[in-house]
């Protein structure tokens, strides 16, 4: 019996490898696709050359491989609100995730040739040289997506990024079915503080790939850093629910909705961390201090009581003990706490000033008596 090792799409044919979830080519579900035979299969590289490239455009994971290899020296989150930012590669870093994306067709063989030597060059993190050939490339065909979108992020990686903010606008009008156009156009935006536009962007891309929880997760916070509480909190909590063992996403997105001013929503995902993981002291902390904000002050002091019972030796469960003591009303009881908080993290940038403090309130206290 021969071995099946690929899967060949219901929609148009196309034979996929096993480990693809969508045709690269019409974007069908695999699914319930009917097995391929390991002969057939096996004709699909391991590695995708340039045409391979764009006839998976729109699947998530064949671009993810893609902007992996280009995103050289990529970083973890865009840098805001600072005065001519370094160009920032994190914009392209797309999820490890599947979006049901039509594809494009393969393309031309115009201008191939000249883009794969650009794109090999951005590869290699030769930025500089990879912009002529990119651009030649792209004006030879001009209604190449694939081309147009890569020479754009070479230009957003040279910091020409109003250049690089055209070529990935003009990425989704060429291909408008593409999650992964739309949600890079969209960090650009952002970064360049083209909110509205970026708003746009997001919403678009949001719907083409719902479940995404990268592209929610953009979406909320930004939705949050405009006051817009109402559908940041919506689309927070969507993100949360979809990974509800997941503490650091719970946790992020509580913070996020703390700062958007949904309280009890905060208070929800900061308990949920809590209660999954009982050393989360940040998660703990937030929460006591959104209790706090809620006049709950004697839960709260409670609940960071109850985590120093669990890990006596946490130094941060004693300093927002301290502070909520103080701000409730047991001074005396304040300084104990700042003080085993000085004596468990002396080295901290802030011993010395919790330390003022607690001498500050001694004598507070000296003063009444």
């Amino acid at each position: 019996m021969v071995a099946a090792e690929g899967r060949i799409c219901p929609g148009c044919g196309t034979r996929a490898k096993a480990k693809w979830e969508f045709c690269p080519r019409c974007g069908e579900s695999l699914a319930n696709a009917s097995e391929a035979p390991a002969e057939a299969a096996s004709s699909a590289p391991d590695t995708m050359g340039a045409d391979d490239y764009e006839d998976a455009g729109g699947s998530w994971k064949g671009f993810a491989g893609a902007v992996a290899l280009v995103a050289v020296g990529i970083v973890a989150f865009v840098t805001l609100r600072r005065p001519s930012p370094p160009p920032d590669a994190g914009i392209f870093a797309v999820a490890n995730e599947t979006a049901p994306t039509p594809a494009p067709s393969r393309p031309p063989k115009k201008g191939a040739d000249t883009f794969a030597k650009g794109l090999s060059l951005l590869t290699d993190g030769n930025v500089a040289e990879a912009i002529p050939l990119l651009a030649a490339a792209a004006q030879e065909d001009a209604q190449n997506a694939l081309y147009r979108h890569t020479y754009g992020r070479a230009l957003w990686l040279a910091n020409q990024k109003d250049s690089a903010l055209g070529e990935l606008a003009a990425a989704t009008d060429l291909n408008p079915d593409s999650p992964v156009y739309w949600t890079e156009l969209a960090r650009a935006q952002k970064d360049l503080g083209r909110n509205s536009d970026a708003l746009r962007s997001f919403e678009r891309a949001t719907s083409l790939f719902p479940d995404s929880v990268d592209i929610l997760k953009d979406y909320g916070t930004l939705l949050a850093r405009l006051d817009d509480r109402q559908r940041a909190a919506t689309i927070l909590k969507q993100v949360a629910d979809k990974r509800p063992t997941d503490a650091g996403l719970q946790q992020e997105m509580a913070h996020a909705l703390e700062t958007a001013g949904d309280l009890d929503s905060a208070a929800a995902l900061y308990r949920r961390v809590v209660d999954a993981v009982p050393d989360a002291p940040i998660a703990r902390s937030r929460l006591a201090e959104v209790l706090v904000q809620q006049n709950h002050g004697t839960e709260a002091v409670a609940l960071l009581k109850e985590g120093l019972e669990k890990t006596p030796n946490r130094s941060l469960l004693y300093r927002s003990l301290g502070s909520v003591l103080e701000r409730t009303g047991s001074v005396a009881e304040a300084v104990a706490a700042y003080r085993q908080y000085v004596g468990l993290a002396g080295d901290s940038p802030d011993a010395k000033e919790i330390e003022q403090r607690a001498a500050a309130l001694e004598r507070q206290l000296a003063a009444r008596s």
